[in-house]
């Protein structure tokens, strides 16, 4: 991804995680917000502190500003990146959404996987690259 921040203008990454705490359970997160100076969303990403839990068992809704960027059962592996990528090439990218209301909801769904025993939960992460008012 390549930009170019102007002078009224800067690349911001934000970051908000929540926990999977139950086996082929349903999370939702609630009162999530991007910063009020927020100009566009341009990517995101996914990761968290069981990589292979993550891959193998999520899957996600998730809105933007209203907006349904990602519908119910979108595979957690494709918004996942390894750490041979660049950092700055991680995230995928949107173009640049409008943030809307500035709201993030996310729907979060476990599933069993032989790949990937569920033990004591996970937690995932959830960055997204946005583009702020200086």
């Amino acid at each position: 991804m390549n930009t170019v921040a102007t002078s009224d203008t800067k690349e911001t990454r934000v970051t908000f995680s929540f926990p999977v705490t139950k086996a082929n359970g349903l999370s939702t997160t609630s009162g999530l917000e991007l910063p009020k100076h927020t100009q566009s969303v341009r990517g995101l990403q996914l990761t968290s502190n069981y990589p292979d839990k993550l891959y193998y068992r999520g899957s996600q809704r998730i809105e933007i500003g209203g907006e349904e960027l990602f519908p119910e059962g979108f595979d957690s592996k494709i918004l996942m990146s390894s750490l041979s990528v660049a950092p700055r090439e991680r995230f995928f990218e949107l173009g640049d959404v409008l943030p809307g209301d500035l709201s993030i909801k996310v729907r979060f769904q476990d599933k069993d996987h032989s790949k990937a025993v569920f033990g004591d939960g996970y937690t995932v992460t959830l960055i997204i690259l946005i583009e702020e008012k200086r």
